[in-house]
This record gives C-alpha cells, structure tokens and sequence, in this order.
C-alpha cells in the first residue's frame, strides 16, 4: 500500500514528535511514501508565515526524505469530479484539501491525515488517521 501524507499531519509530526506516530512512519518503507507538491508549497508557506528559520530548516530536512510528486492531469480530473461532486450535494472541502484529495485518487494512494472529517467527505479516498488516540 503506498500511502501519502497530507499538511496537517506532517505539520503535527514536524511539531509534536509524537511517540507512537513517528514509530509507525518509521516502519513504512520509503519508497512506499510520497508527498504532493501542493503539501511541500503549504509547508513552506507555514514557515514563512512564522518566520522562523528552525522551521524552514526542519521542514526542508523533513521534505529531503520524500519523493515529491507533480501535480498531474490525472489529479485535475479527479478534482473536477470530486469538486462538482461535493458542491452538489451541498459537502465541499477546502481548496488545498481538494487538491491534495484528487493528488492522492491520482496516484492510487492512501492518504494519512489527522483531518478525517474533512476527506472522508472524498468518494473512494482510502484515508488513515494515525494520530488516532495520540493527544491533541
């Protein structure tokens, strides 16, 4: 199974340490793992936000150990799908979610997230919260 990984987790484990979640990353093959472009730019964005260059650096170190993946034509069609999808019937998601959604659909991946309520609302997104239990 590959898995990817969305902003909001990485922003977690780059800040908490958590525990329990770095052991279960750790037991996943690098080359089973990715990252979209579009969570490297939010990423980046946070940092700069903050200003802070212990971050910037953390963020860069954390990013060097991933595949970066292009945004694809594929993921552009599964985001028009999901889009009208989920506007229909009245359940849209964020911009950058939607994105990171159709990314994941693109390349046949899981996407590990501590935001479930948000992409479970993705027709056939497999997602996984592995902060599930770990404190807030």
């Amino acid at each position: 199974m590959i898995r990817t990984f969305d902003t909001n987790i990485c922003s977690y484990i780059l800040r908490q340490q958590p525990v329990a979640v770095l052991q279960r990353f750790a037991r996943v093959r690098p080359d089973r793992i990715w990252l979209s472009v579009v969570v490297a730019a939010e990423l980046r964005y946070g940092a700069r936000r903050l200003g802070s260059a212990r971050f910037a650096a953390a963020i860069e170190a954390w990013l060097a150990g991933f595949a970066i993946r292009p945004w694809t034509e594929t993921a552009s069609h599964h985001y028009a799908c999901i889009r009208h999808d989920l506007e229909q019937q009245g359940q849209p998601i964020g911009g950058m979610d939607l994105l990171i959604a159709a990314h994941a659909l693109a390349e046949d991946s899981v996407l590990v997230t501590r935001n479930l309520r948000e992409f479970a609302r993705v027709p056939g997104l497999a997602v996984e919260d592995w902060a599930i239990g770990e404190e807030p």
